[in-house]
């Protein structure tokens, strides 16, 4: 139990170090525009022509991708810097 506790600190820190927090941010940020397309897609759907509708579909679409990579990339190298550490002690 108190190794849980212990490496979800450590993990929280790492989490929120000033790279990894804009890093964060940015993910939060990239996400937070696909739901605004998607949303305004869905309130406006008779209003918006087919090819806007298309084109706002697909940068939603990219949206989504560049937020896995980067929830990815922030992942991996809070892990990584984890392990390094672990390692060392």
């Amino acid at each position: 139990m108190k190794n849980n506790s212990q490496t979800r600190e450590e993990m929280n820190r790492l989490y929120n170090t000033p790279e990894n927090r804009r890093l964060k941010h940015i993910a939060l940020a990239v996400i937070a525009i696909a739901i605004i397309l998607l949303l305004s897609i869905t309130i406006w759907i008779e209003d918006i022509p087919h090819t806007a509708m298309l084109i706002m579909r697909g940068c939603a679409g990219l949206c989504a991708i560049i937020f896995v990579v980067l929830v990815g990339v922030l992942s991996y190298r809070v892990n990584k810097q984890y392990l390094l550490n672990r390692r060392q002690k």
